[in-house]
């Protein structure tokens, strides 16, 4: 199975391989730069929505003219817009490693000696051994990625709780099923990773299946109908994303099942839909907060472009996300929402000595806080 990397220490170690930013020019600019993206989601995703969105309100504070084509979920359309984006010549390319694309994109970009930084979705160890064996790549600054590991974990460790306080464990199992999204994806991979790390460390819980799906609603739907069937005695559902958990929470409805009541959900994106759900008890919470990090690269690169001093250079950062439950979804929409994040000032993402960091926790200062584990409430 393709394993994703992981570890600061093992990205790193590639850099130093190959020779990461050797070729950069020494320089310190001022003014307008030009960043490119090849999205790999549907320009109907409700996530890459927020995130193309957020991302245009952070260029606009940051001086940049930021040019995004969508891949549509489609390696081949990914590949073939990225590299249109790379003979436009722009300062700086962002790398999405979603469907392995990846590698062919950071390699037209080192072709025309193009900065590249990878965002959201980072790198395959059979990845880095590709870059490696092709002579090494000078013009990768590192990595931005939310803390897809630490997601999932934290997740699991709710849903389980919260299903036991309700009740609802089987001679002392948690029965549960899970919902990944797709196997090509690294922020799949870590989110289960994250999981499994749960059920390693608490043997009541008890997975009974896991499926992985094409971040999809209706194959969720599908599939999930076709699980809670054959296992009926399900009372918990890990989904990947808040997508596929409505898919599987509409698939527990159809059956009879009753989401907040005598089986629960958790997911991940902050979607509409999802808080809603949220909101009114059917799903336990989502984490979010990651439609942040095209933002927050884009001021990486700002500060990368103006100093000439690489302060980026082969060091993989996490952003950490937060959570959103039930207590805070009302707060949350009422500073927030309707444009909330587009009218944040992107400055401060700069790595100043008042940068928020790396973690979307302290940009919700104004909502109660996030309750432990320990106090969530079936």
């Amino acid at each position: 199975m393709l394993r994703s990397v992981l570890s600061r220490r093992f990205f790193l170690a590639m850099g130093a391989a190959a020779g990461i930013c050797s070729g950069l020019p020494a320089r310190a600019n001022v003014g307008r730069l030009r960043v490119a993206l090849a999205a790999p989601g549907r320009q109907s995703d409700p996530f890459w929505q927020m995130s193309a969105s957020i991302m245009r309100a952070a260029a606009r504070d940051l001086d940049i003219d930021l040019i995004i084509e969508w891949g549509e979920r489609d390696r081949s359309q990914i590949i073939a817009l990225g590299e249109a984006l790379v003979d436009q010549q722009p300062d700086y390319l962002l790398v999405v490693n979603e469907y392995r694309t990846a590698v062919p994109l950071i390699q037209a970009a080192q072709r025309r000696n193009i900065p590249c930084l990878l965002t959201f979705s980072g790198l395959m160890e059979e990845d880095v051994a590709m870059l490696n064996n092709g002579g090494g790549i000078h013009y990768l600054l590192g990595s931005l990625m939310p803390d897809n590991l630490g997601a999932g974990r934290f997740m699991a460790r709710a849903l389980i709780e919260t299903t036991r306080r309700a009740g609802l464990s089987r001679d002392g199992k948690v029965p549960l099923i899970a919902i990944g999204g797709a196997r090509s994806a690294v922020a799949a991979l870590d989110r289960l990773a994250g999981l499994y790390q749960v059920l390693r460390a608490d043997p009541a819980a008890q997975l009974l299946d896991e499926v992985s799906v094409n971040w999809s609603r209706e194959e969720a739907y599908q599939r999930t109908l076709a699980l809670l069937r054959r296992q009926p005695q399900v009372t918990a559902v890990w989904a990947a994303n808040d997508d596929m958990a409505l898919g599987a929470m509409q698939a527990a409805i159809d059956l009879g099942r009753r989401p907040g009541g005598d089986i629960f959900f958790v997911g991940l994106n902050w979607q509409r839909e999802a808080l809603d759900a949220v909101a009114d008890g059917r799903m336990r919470l989502s984490m979010g907060g990651h439609f942040l990090v095209g933002a927050w690269a884009l001021a990486l690169l700002r500060d990368h472009y103006d100093s000439g001093q690489a302060p980026i250079t082969g060091v993989r950062e996490v952003v950490k996300l937060a959570v959103m439950d039930r207590e805070r979804v009302a707060l949350y929409r009422q500073h927030f929402g309707g444009g909330g994040w587009e009218r944040l000032d992107y400055r401060r993402f700069r790595q100043g000595d008042a940068a928020p960091g790396f973690a979307v926790e302290p940009l919700l200062a104004q909502l109660p806080p996030a309750k432990p584990l320990g106090d969530f409430r079936g």
